[in-house]
């Protein structure tokens, strides 16, 4: 599983080696903007679903790199918590797991 490079003004994913001595580069092949490192977890939107680009944009904008979020609940316990999915649980999710 490579790692992604996405360019959210073409609203596309490109998918990058494991390889990181063969090295790459972060600028869109298509538009020629830089692109952004995102962890392979990111599943990338519909091309034409501009809200879901959105929130992911909103997201990485936010220091959210599409990396596991954890909860704390207690002494050395943790959970897991899923990124959201509308742009209302954004805000929410970017206030409360932003530390």
């Amino acid at each position: 599983m490579g790692h992604k490079k996405v360019c959210f003004e073409c609203r596309k994913s490109f998918s990058i080696t494991n390889d990181f001595q063969a090295g790459f580069s972060l600028t869109c092949p298509d538009c020629g903007n830089l692109a952004t490192f995102l962890n392979h977890k990111f599943k990338p939107p519909k091309k034409q679903d501009k809200k879901a680009w959105e929130l992911a944009e909103f997201l990485k904008n936010h220091g959210f790199y599409f990396q596991h979020a954890y909860e704390h609940v207690g002494p050395g316990t943790y959970l897991q918590v899923s990124y959201p999915l509308s742009m209302e649980e954004a805000i929410e999710f970017v206030l409360k797991y932003k530390k």
